[in-house]
């Protein structure tokens, strides 16, 4: 329900808020977004974008929703720029998550081509 996020739980041994895991937090954040809490969805989103992956995905989802409803020029550029840093955090030291996804693709492709030409010459 918009607007209705729980405190983090803490330890009973302390007073400092146990670490939420950034999976409860993107649901957290689509549970927003369902329930027509766009602004709050967003502004979470956008709080934890830097902690990890999801959370910076969930951030560019929203602004890639926000720049379709509204299809401004801005929204759309500012859109662009969110799934740029996403790809940008994901990314591996040598190659993007998209080139990434394509090597693991091409390498399975080569591994079915060897199958095949091993039984075809059995």
């Amino acid at each position: 329900m918009a607007g209705s996020e729980q405190p983090p739980p803490r330890r009973e041994d302390s007073e400092a808020p146990l670490p939420i895991e950034d999976a409860e937090l993107a649901l957290a954040g689509i549970n927003m977004l369902l329930n027509n809490g766009f602004r709050e969805s967003d502004q979470l989103f956008k709080k934890y974008r830097n902690h990890s992956p999801l959370m910076s995905f969930g951030a560019s989802f929203v602004s890639f929703l926000n720049a379709m409803m509204t299809f401004e020029e801005e929204k759309m550029q500012l859109a662009c720029d969110d799934l740029k840093a996403t790809e940008k955090l994901c990314e591996s030291e040598e190659a993007g998550v998209i080139e990434t996804i394509k090597n693991k693709i091409k390498k399975n492709v080569r591994i079915l081509f060897k199958l095949l030409h091993l039984k075809i010459l059995s």
